[in-house]
Protein backbone atom coordinates (compact mmCIF):
# COMPACT_ATOMS: atom_id res chain seq x y z
CA UNK A 1 0.00 0.00 0.00
CA UNK A 2 1.70 3.43 -1.33
CA UNK A 3 2.44 6.04 1.55
CA UNK A 4 0.56 9.09 1.08
CA UNK A 5 2.73 12.24 1.36
CA UNK A 6 2.62 15.23 3.29
CA UNK A 7 2.50 18.49 1.53
CA UNK A 8 3.96 20.88 4.64
CA UNK A 9 5.97 23.00 2.89
CA UNK A 10 3.23 25.42 0.90
CA UNK A 11 1.44 25.54 4.86
CA UNK A 12 4.89 27.29 6.29
CA UNK A 13 4.76 29.70 3.22
CA UNK A 14 0.83 30.78 4.05
CA UNK A 15 2.07 31.31 7.67
CA UNK A 16 4.93 33.65 6.35
CA UNK A 17 2.70 35.57 4.22
CA UNK A 18 0.08 36.07 6.82
CA UNK A 19 2.84 37.39 9.13
CA UNK A 20 3.46 39.88 6.21
CA UNK A 21 -0.02 40.50 5.66
CA UNK A 22 -0.39 41.90 9.33
CA UNK A 23 2.75 43.83 9.87
CA UNK A 24 2.01 45.62 5.74
CA UNK A 25 -1.98 46.44 7.76
CA UNK A 26 -0.21 47.92 10.93
CA UNK A 27 2.22 50.03 8.77
CA UNK A 28 -1.18 50.63 6.16
CA UNK A 29 -3.46 51.88 9.72
CA UNK A 30 -0.24 54.20 11.15
CA UNK A 31 0.07 55.91 7.34
CA UNK A 32 -3.44 56.49 7.36
CA UNK A 33 -3.32 57.64 11.36
CA UNK A 34 -0.57 60.22 10.76
CA UNK A 35 -2.06 61.59 7.06
CA UNK A 36 -5.21 62.13 8.92
CA UNK A 37 -3.47 63.75 11.49
CA UNK A 38 -1.51 66.01 8.88
CA UNK A 39 -4.87 66.52 6.87
CA UNK A 40 -7.33 67.40 9.21
CA UNK A 41 -5.36 68.78 12.61
CA UNK A 42 -4.66 72.40 11.83
CA UNK A 43 -4.70 75.55 13.95
CA UNK A 44 -7.83 77.31 13.84
CA UNK A 45 -7.90 78.89 17.29
CA UNK A 46 -4.87 80.55 19.68
CA UNK A 47 -5.73 81.80 23.04
CA UNK A 48 -3.70 83.63 25.24
CA UNK A 49 -3.83 83.58 29.22
CA UNK A 50 -1.97 85.33 32.05
CA UNK A 51 -0.24 88.32 29.78
CA UNK A 52 -0.62 91.80 32.00
CA UNK A 53 2.23 93.92 30.37
CA UNK A 54 1.70 92.08 26.33
CA UNK A 55 -1.59 92.14 24.62
CA UNK A 56 -2.87 89.01 23.59
CA UNK A 57 -1.94 89.87 19.61
CA UNK A 58 1.37 90.92 20.88
CA UNK A 59 2.25 87.01 21.75
CA UNK A 60 0.45 85.35 19.57
CA UNK A 61 2.93 86.93 16.55
CA UNK A 62 5.95 86.20 18.94
CA UNK A 63 4.71 83.07 18.81
CA UNK A 64 5.06 82.19 15.00
CA UNK A 65 2.16 80.26 14.91
CA UNK A 66 -0.19 80.74 11.90
CA UNK A 67 -4.01 79.92 11.30
CA UNK A 68 -3.41 76.36 9.31
CA UNK A 69 -0.41 75.37 10.76
CA UNK A 70 -0.38 71.47 11.83
CA UNK A 71 -1.45 70.81 15.18
CA UNK A 72 0.33 67.45 15.99
CA UNK A 73 3.95 69.04 14.41
CA UNK A 74 3.69 72.24 16.60
CA UNK A 75 7.01 72.49 18.75
CA UNK A 76 5.76 73.74 21.83
CA UNK A 77 9.78 74.27 22.88
CA UNK A 78 10.36 76.57 20.02
CA UNK A 79 6.76 78.31 20.37
CA UNK A 80 7.99 79.38 24.32
CA UNK A 81 11.67 80.19 23.06
CA UNK A 82 10.54 82.66 20.22
CA UNK A 83 8.40 84.56 22.72
CA UNK A 84 10.49 84.66 25.64
CA UNK A 85 13.11 85.96 22.99
CA UNK A 86 10.95 88.67 21.08
CA UNK A 87 9.18 89.36 24.77
CA UNK A 88 11.62 90.43 27.49
CA UNK A 89 9.35 90.24 30.10
CA UNK A 90 7.88 86.65 29.65
CA UNK A 91 9.48 84.32 31.84
CA UNK A 92 7.89 81.47 30.94
CA UNK A 93 5.15 80.05 28.27
CA UNK A 94 3.28 77.06 28.91
CA UNK A 95 1.41 75.34 25.46
CA UNK A 96 -1.88 73.09 25.46
CA UNK A 97 -2.59 72.13 22.28
CA UNK A 98 -6.73 71.45 22.24
CA UNK A 99 -8.00 69.23 19.51
CA UNK A 100 -9.45 69.30 17.00
CA UNK A 101 -8.04 72.88 16.09
CA UNK A 102 -6.81 74.85 19.13
CA UNK A 103 -3.51 76.33 21.18
CA UNK A 104 -3.96 77.89 24.66
CA UNK A 105 -0.76 79.99 25.41
CA UNK A 106 -0.34 80.40 29.32
CA UNK A 107 1.99 83.42 29.87
CA UNK A 108 4.00 84.24 32.88
CA UNK A 109 5.35 87.48 32.95
CA UNK A 110 8.62 89.03 35.02
CA UNK A 111 8.46 91.83 37.36
CA UNK A 112 11.43 94.58 37.20
CA UNK A 113 13.30 94.14 40.22
CA UNK A 114 15.65 96.79 39.82
CA UNK A 115 17.33 99.33 37.74
CA UNK A 116 21.29 99.35 36.81
CA UNK A 117 23.68 101.70 34.83
CA UNK A 118 25.29 101.01 31.75
CA UNK A 119 26.95 103.45 29.41
CA UNK A 120 23.40 103.66 27.21
CA UNK A 121 21.47 105.01 30.78
CA UNK A 122 20.00 102.73 33.59
CA UNK A 123 17.83 99.15 32.64
CA UNK A 124 15.62 97.60 34.37
CA UNK A 125 16.28 94.31 35.39
CA UNK A 126 14.16 90.73 36.46
CA UNK A 127 15.68 89.50 39.77
CA UNK A 128 17.49 86.86 37.95
CA UNK A 129 19.41 89.41 35.85
CA UNK A 130 17.57 89.54 32.31
CA UNK A 131 17.57 92.53 30.94
CA UNK A 132 14.31 94.01 30.30
CA UNK A 133 14.37 97.32 28.72
CA UNK A 134 15.54 100.87 29.35
CA UNK A 135 14.21 102.41 32.45
CA UNK A 136 12.48 105.54 31.79
CA UNK A 137 11.56 106.05 35.46
CA UNK A 138 7.63 104.93 35.02
CA UNK A 139 8.17 102.08 37.28
CA UNK A 140 9.62 102.02 41.12
CA UNK A 141 12.30 99.71 41.48
CA UNK A 142 15.64 99.02 43.61
CA UNK A 143 18.40 101.25 42.28
CA UNK A 144 21.26 99.91 42.21
CA UNK A 145 24.44 101.73 42.28
CA UNK A 146 28.22 100.47 42.11
CA UNK A 147 27.37 98.02 39.64
CA UNK A 148 27.47 98.74 35.89
CA UNK A 149 25.92 96.65 32.99
CA UNK A 150 28.43 95.55 29.91
CA UNK A 151 26.97 96.08 26.41
CA UNK A 152 23.17 95.11 27.47
CA UNK A 153 20.30 94.31 25.38
CA UNK A 154 16.97 93.65 25.44
CA UNK A 155 16.18 89.83 26.32
CA UNK A 156 19.99 89.32 27.35
CA UNK A 157 21.05 89.42 31.02
CA UNK A 158 22.86 91.66 32.38
CA UNK A 159 26.49 91.17 32.23
CA UNK A 160 29.35 93.21 34.59
CA UNK A 161 33.49 93.78 34.41
CA UNK A 162 35.58 90.94 36.05
CA UNK A 163 35.65 93.99 38.74
CA UNK A 164 32.32 93.52 39.00
CA UNK A 165 31.08 90.01 38.40
CA UNK A 166 30.94 88.79 42.17
CA UNK A 167 29.22 92.18 42.82
CA UNK A 168 26.64 90.91 40.15
CA UNK A 169 26.51 87.66 41.77
CA UNK A 170 25.94 89.24 45.12
CA UNK A 171 23.10 91.27 43.45
CA UNK A 172 20.92 88.59 42.00
CA UNK A 173 21.38 86.04 44.88
CA UNK A 174 19.33 89.04 47.34
CA UNK A 175 17.07 90.02 44.36
CA UNK A 176 16.18 86.56 44.46
CA UNK A 177 15.40 86.68 48.19
CA UNK A 178 13.27 90.22 48.32
CA UNK A 179 10.99 88.90 45.59
CA UNK A 180 10.49 85.61 47.40
CA UNK A 181 9.84 87.34 50.48
CA UNK A 182 7.08 89.83 48.96
CA UNK A 183 10.08 92.95 49.36
CA UNK A 184 10.61 94.61 46.29
CA UNK A 185 7.76 97.38 46.69
CA UNK A 186 9.52 98.27 49.77
CA UNK A 187 13.14 98.35 49.08
CA UNK A 188 14.26 101.57 46.98
CA UNK A 189 18.01 101.20 46.69
CA UNK A 190 20.89 99.20 46.72
CA UNK A 191 24.13 100.69 47.32
CA UNK A 192 27.26 98.03 46.12
CA UNK A 193 30.56 100.69 46.25
CA UNK A 194 31.71 99.71 49.75
CA UNK A 195 34.41 96.87 49.87
CA UNK A 196 32.92 94.54 52.62
CA UNK A 197 29.39 95.46 52.72
CA UNK A 198 26.33 96.78 50.53
CA UNK A 199 23.31 98.24 52.22
CA UNK A 200 19.75 98.10 51.13
CA UNK A 201 17.75 100.72 51.69
CA UNK A 202 14.27 99.33 53.17
CA UNK A 203 11.26 101.50 53.90
CA UNK A 204 12.84 104.18 56.66
CA UNK A 205 15.43 101.33 57.26
CA UNK A 206 18.86 100.84 55.99
CA UNK A 207 20.18 97.69 56.25
CA UNK A 208 23.92 96.81 56.06
CA UNK A 209 24.66 93.67 55.16
CA UNK A 210 28.03 91.31 54.15
CA UNK A 211 29.67 91.01 50.43
CA UNK A 212 28.51 87.03 49.83
CA UNK A 213 26.69 84.79 52.11
CA UNK A 214 23.49 83.57 53.11
CA UNK A 215 21.35 86.19 52.13
CA UNK A 216 17.70 84.45 52.74
CA UNK A 217 19.67 84.09 56.28
CA UNK A 218 20.07 87.76 56.54
CA UNK A 219 16.91 88.78 55.18
CA UNK A 220 15.43 86.79 58.12
CA UNK A 221 17.67 87.91 60.99
CA UNK A 222 16.69 91.87 59.67
CA UNK A 223 13.31 91.07 59.56
CA UNK A 224 13.12 89.23 63.15
CA UNK A 225 15.42 92.15 64.40
CA UNK A 226 13.10 94.82 63.41
CA UNK A 227 10.19 92.94 64.72
CA UNK A 228 11.47 92.47 67.86
CA UNK A 229 13.21 95.78 68.48
CA UNK A 230 10.02 97.23 67.90
CA UNK A 231 7.77 94.93 70.06
CA UNK A 232 10.23 95.71 73.00
CA UNK A 233 10.47 99.29 72.41
CA UNK A 234 14.33 99.32 71.72
CA UNK A 235 13.31 100.40 67.83
CA UNK A 236 10.70 103.50 68.17
CA UNK A 237 7.90 103.47 66.30
CA UNK A 238 8.69 105.99 62.50
CA UNK A 239 12.18 106.23 63.90
CA UNK A 240 14.91 105.73 61.12
CA UNK A 241 17.90 103.81 61.10
CA UNK A 242 20.92 101.85 60.02
CA UNK A 243 20.67 97.87 61.16
CA UNK A 244 24.15 96.34 60.71
CA UNK A 245 24.25 92.77 60.21
CA UNK A 246 27.97 92.62 59.51
CA UNK A 247 29.02 93.05 63.41
CA UNK A 248 28.97 89.80 64.69
CA UNK A 249 27.05 86.37 63.40
CA UNK A 250 23.82 85.61 64.04
CA UNK A 251 23.20 89.48 65.60
CA UNK A 252 22.07 92.71 64.35
CA UNK A 253 22.56 96.17 65.92
CA UNK A 254 20.35 99.18 65.01
CA UNK A 255 21.54 102.62 65.09
CA UNK A 256 18.76 105.54 64.98
CA UNK A 257 19.31 108.37 62.95
CA UNK A 258 19.95 111.63 64.25
CA UNK A 259 18.37 114.61 63.89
Amino acid sequence: MARQRRHSRPSRRRGRFSGLYKVLSILLAAAAVVVACIVFFRVNTVEVTGNVRYTAEEVMEASGIQTGDNLIALSGSRVSAAIRTQLPYVENVAIRKILPDGVVLKVTERVAAASVDSAEGRWLISSHGKLLELDDGGVQTIQISGLTAVGPYPGGMVQASSEEQLTLDYVKQLLTVLEGQGMLTRCMSLDCTATTSMTLEYGIYRIKLPRGGDYDYYIRLALSALEAGLSEGKIQEGQSGLLDLTVADGRARFRPDIG
